[in-house]
């Protein structure tokens, strides 16, 4: 009995010893688990404000080199000759004059004329502009930035359209060409206008119509200021792939991706800048633009590769 007994004692001694065992266990587990939360997330904290992590920059994709080296061409008017790669479109005297009257930047300008006067008959006296090259073959995208300045004086309520800037199609050889691909006009009510048009087939009759054109209105033309332009356009005129972009003073007013753009011609259509008064007529006996700050890149060029300014930290950034 005594050793029954004492066997009873024990169990109850060592039931009451495993409960309280229990109850140290457990408060020492909350204890234990708490302190591996809190160095858990002391880790985690560090591991996230790691300084290799933090302060890693992403890879540099538009460095100045690699911009610099993505432009074809470019001409700020700050010699006495235009530069070798323009082909100028220019028939009077004045029609194209570097100048020190006005400039974006630098000290000089081109200052663009087109007279009343000159107008006798022909398409091409109803033009005062420079014009570029043709892309190369198989090239379908390029980016271009410039400065224009429109004074009012000469340019402002007119009664008749003029075209301020376009890309030109070139036709292939036997074939005829057609109204520019992509043009911005400055409209009668002092509107700006671009269109751009596409044509999936051949061209093989003189002014023969597009098979696409796209009005966009660029809001009113702006007067006596320098106005900055950005225009990236990658040409497609039947895979919807084409691009057409532009900014204003680093503002996106056109923004027309996966569009049928440009022409069924194996050159791609290239840039003119100038006066192209087609209808003949103005109230204006002379008319006069300005152009500063023209470069043009390849594909992979970009806004800041081109925009104007980048030479005197002048340039506007873009949205």
């Amino acid at each position: 009995m005594k050793q029954d007994y004492k066997s009873k004692l024990d169990f109850n001694a060592l039931r009451t010893t495993t409960a309280s065992e229990k109850q140290y266990v457990n408060t020492t587990s909350r204890s234990v688990f708490a302190v591996m939360l809190t160095t858990v997330f002391s880790l985690l904290v560090n591991l996230t404000s790691c300084t290799p992590i933090d302060t890693a920059a992403p890879p540099e994709t538009h460095s100045a080199a690699r911009e610099e080296a993505s432009i074809l061409f470019k001409d700020n008017f700050e010699n006495d000759n235009i530069a070798s790669f323009w082909r100028p479109n220019f028939w009077t005297p004045t029609a194209g004059l570097i100048t020190k009257e006005i400039k974006r930047s630098g000290k000089k300008s081109l200052r663009i004329s087109w007279m009343l006067s000159q107008v006798d008959g022909t398409n091409k006296m109803k033009h005062s502009e420079l014009s570029s090259k043709p892309l190369d073959n198989g090239e379908t995208e390029r980016w271009y930035g410039y400065s224009s300045y429109m004074p009012s004086s000469s340019m402002a309520d007119d009664d008749q359209t003029v075209i301020v800037t376009q890309w030109h199609g070139q036709p292939d050889p036997g074939f005829e060409d057609t109204v520019p691909p992509v043009a911005i006009s400055v409209e009668p009510g002092n509107k700006l206008q671009l269109v751009y048009r596409a044509m999936n087939k051949p061209i093989v009759r003189s002014m023969q119509g597009p098979t696409s054109q796209v009005y966009k209105d660029l809001g009113a033309a702006i007067f006596d200021k320098w106005v900055d332009y950005v225009v990236h356009i990658k040409w497609d005129p039947i895979g919807y792939k084409g691009i057409l972009q532009v900014w204003q003073n680093g503002e996106l007013k056109i923004n027309e991706q996966g569009i049928q753009i440009g022409y069924m011609q194996e050159l791609k259509p290239f840039w003119k800048a100038g006066l192209y008064c087609w209808t003949g007529k103005s109230k204006y006996a002379e008319k006069v633009i300005y152009y500063d700050e023209m470069r043009i890149g390849n594909a992979i060029a970009g806004y800041d590769a081109v925009k104007p300014g980048r030479d005197d930290n002048s340039a506007r950034t873009h949205d």
